[in-house]
């Protein structure tokens, strides 16, 4: 059971990758100032370095131990459950042409094969990162529409400015590291429950786990990145390096913050909401409504659906 955890883990980076790396990726790629191959290099970096060396590793322990307490024989399998029903949900979305939170598709399965296998679930953790979940994009946007303008004044007005450029890679920078903070951690969860690397409420440091989930997510994010792009970068507006400096500088305050106090939180979703709030500071009609309205619908079917498959695959644990 143990090595076929270990195998699924590996996939879940590689999901993860091509479902949140290229959705952090593709709106700067679409602008100049940082180099694909450069931006590629520092969310990898960032991946592996920033839990170990900056932030901690607070929302991988809330994953491993604070929402369901795993431990015991038990432990592998229900997260096993826990892990697919949270990537079939997600491919299933995507491929159903709605782009999803794969953070919220394995809160819900978490809490789902939880509750079939008959573990407790700690209501009050899964409600605080429920509210800030919604609240995220929101606050993105909010922040966004008012920081916008002030950013493009600042910059000297001229869209190819230098100076907006080099917010633009300081900006695209943070956000690396606010994934690595937060959305990035889920992996290192997935593993260390898998590898036996989780002791107590403690996320043990381990060079090779943090290689190794780097690597895979890597993997994914080239397969994922041109897809993904193609359904961020154009479905919500048309993105312009104003934008993406606004994006990224608001969604890594929203991610980081809440990473710090251990609630994790999708990065994807705080950088539609910035780039919505981004848009519609300049005009309404900047924001394609509907491509935001079915985003939007994908994540409000995510958690029901996951916590539904892994209820299902968690209550079939129990006779293994």
């Amino acid at each position: 059971m143990a090595i076929a955890l270990l195998i699924v883990a590996g996939l879940f980076a590689v999901v993860a990758g091509a479902n949140d790396g290229s959705s952090l990726l593709s709106p700067g790629l679409r602008v100049p100032g940082v180099r694909p191959l450069v931006s590629f290099g520092l969310l990898l970096g960032a991946v592996a370095l920033g839990p170990w060396l900056i932030f901690g590793t607070r929302v991988a322990t809330t994953l491993a131990h604070g929402l369901v307490p795993f431990g015991g024989a038990a432990a592998a399998r229900v997260l096993l459950a826990a892990t697919l029903s949270a990537m079939v949900v997600v491919l299933a979305l995507v491929r159903a042409g709605l782009p999803t939170s794969l953070t919220l598709a394995l809160v819900g399965a978490i809490t789902g094969a939880g509750l079939g296998a008959g573990l407790p679930v700690r209501g009050g953790e899964l409600a605080t990162i429920l509210l800030l979940g919604l609240a995220a994009p929101v606050v993105a946007a909010v922040i966004a529409l008012a920081v916008a303008p002030l950013t493009l004044r600042l910059a000297g007005g001229g869209e190819m400015s230098r100076r907006l450029r080099r917010w633009h890679r300081d900006a695209f920078v943070l956000q690396c590291l606010a994934y690595s903070a937060n959305g990035g951690q889920k992996m290192l969860a997935v593993f260390a429950v898998a590898a036996g690397a989780a002791s107590g409420s403690v996320v043990q440091d381990s060079w090779w786990l943090a290689v190794l989930t780097a690597g895979l997510f890597g993997i994914g994010v080239l397969l994922g990145l041109r897809g993904v792009s193609a359904k961020l970068g154009k479905g919500i507006l048309t993105v312009h390096l104003r934008h993406a400096v606004v994006a990224e500088a608001c969604s890594f305050a929203v991610v980081t913050g809440a990473g710090l106090v251990g609630v994790p939180l999708t990065m994807s979703q705080s950088v539609a909401g910035a780039l919505v709030g981004a848009g519609a500071s300049e005009s309404r009609i900047r924001v394609r409504w509907p491509a935001v309205l079915r985003m939007a619908g994908a994540w409000v079917l995510t958690l029901p659906a996951s916590v539904a498959l892994a209820a299902l695959a968690g209550a079939l644990t129990k006779g293994v």
